[in-house]
């Protein structure tokens, strides 16, 4: 598909003029005229706002999204990456985010490193290493229950060898 999109800026809006080959090879015109919203910031100045066009919206954006109309995220029911985790890559990606503080190499598979990083406090270490062990063990307690794995083991109990 070829599209462009120009802006043009009036003092209280912006018209999005939007032009797309359409499939029977002709161009079509769209204008979206996006009303400005401005707030001030802690240190003086003012930060520009887009107020969403999208139906009974109005909310104040930084950012718009176009496929037939530009408005934000929330009317393009479009969702973080985040949103959308499963429990354990959740817990998975907190514990990433330790390790990666504690300059261990990433994935809770991988061996914790034995060494606190020059510069941290041991409280500190300590408390991370807590906190990353505890993610990895969700983590992993809820990849057991999600695939079944150990389900034989936690119904029939331990084996025992006569």
């Amino acid at each position: 598909m070829l599209a462009s999109i120009r802006v043009f800026a009036e003092s209280d809006r912006v018209i999005l003029n939007y032009r797309h080959l359409r499939g029977d090879g002709e161009w079509e015109d769209k204008n979206y005229p996006v009303r400005l919203d401005w707030t001030n910031c802690n240190f003086g100045g003012k930060r520009v706002w887009f107020l969403c066009p999208g139906q009974n919206c109005g909310r104040r954006v930084a950012i718009l999204y176009g496929g037939g109309i530009f408005v934000c995220r929330h009317c393009r029911w479009l969702a973080y990456p985040s949103q959308r985790e499963v429990d354990y890559d959740q817990a998975t990606r907190r514990a990433d985010k330790i390790r990666k503080k504690l300059g261990w190499q990433q994935g809770i598979f991988n061996p914790p490193g034995c060494e606190k990083p020059r510069g941290m406090h041991w409280n500190t270490f300590s408390r991370l290493v807590a906190r990353h062990d505890a993610y990895a063990k969700e983590a992993l307690d809820e990849m057991a229950r999600r695939f079944g794995l150990f389900k034989d083991i936690m119904e029939k109990g331990p084996s025992r060898r006569d």
